[in-house]
């Protein structure tokens, strides 16, 4: 008895481009769900692990990117590093997809936000920047060499079009057919978009709720709001599946 193509499709390993689509269609659901998990623990990872490397209370930084500058550099680069080059490749061999032009501009931004640190957090007004002889301390090689404003420019601009792109992706997530979690993920944008706003309107106003920053606030209530977006739509994926 001969199958027919239909059939062998849906049989696993039965060669047909569906079961190859199948498998595909598992790592991304895969990727998904990593970069969510990511994006949920890191914030956590760098508080808890600077508090293991320096002792004392719990303390958090000024701005995420801050964290860079701490003892919690190898982590930060590693964490953002492997986030940026998932959203690269996230859904890859569907070019014709907004998601993936979407989340390579995210993976791009963010490997920028690393390779661009932000300048050196609490140095007195009249400090040297990086860029001038003698090298100043800790200074990263791209600041001594294009200087340390222009570096943090680069880094801003980074940050700002990674987080914009996450709201995007969101909205981009809940107009799939049939999705049922597309409220979640429309609040999800919504929410990173007035994080955003959050952030400017704290920094003008200088609004801080003990060490809490406005920009800090702002970054984590975003990267939370993208993991929770992500995670939904992998669940979407994988009941589809």
């Amino acid at each position: 008895m001969s199958l027919s193509t239909k059939e062998m499709i849906a049989i696993p390993g039965g060669g047909g481009e569906t079961g190859n689509g199948a498998r595909y269609k598992q790592s991304y659901i895969i990727i998904g769900a990593i970069v969510g998990a990511v994006g949920v623990l890191l914030p956590i990872i760098f508080i808890g692990g600077e508090r293991f490397f320096l002792g004392g209370g719990w303390h958090v930084r000024g701005s995420i990117s801050a964290y860079y500058h701490t003892s919690m550099r190898d982590v930060f680069v590693a964490g953002l590093c492997v986030t940026g080059f998932l959203l690269a490749i996230y859904r890859s061999g569907e070019l014709r997809k907004a998601e993936f032009w979407l989340s390579l501009v995210a993976g791009i931004a963010v490997t920028g936000v690393v390779f661009f640190p932000t300048g050196r957090p609490g140095l007195p007004p009249d400090a040297p920047k990086c860029g001038v002889m003698p090298e100043p301390a800790g200074c990263s090689p791209v600041q001594q060499l294009l200087g340390e404003i222009p570096v943090a420019m680069v880094h801003f601009t980074c940050a700002v079009v990674f987080i914009v792109t996450l709201a995007l992706i969101s909205f981009v997530f809940a107009g799939h057919d049939g999705n049922k979690a597309s409220t979640l993920q429309i609040a999800c944008g919504v929410t990173i978009l007035a994080a955003v706003l959050g952030v400017v309107a704290g920094e003008l106003n200088e609004i801080t709720l003990g060490e809490l920053t406005p920009l800090y606030i702002g970054e984590v209530v975003s990267v939370w709001a993208f993991a929770v977006s992500w995670v939904a739509e992998s669940v979407r994926a994988w009941q589809d599946h």
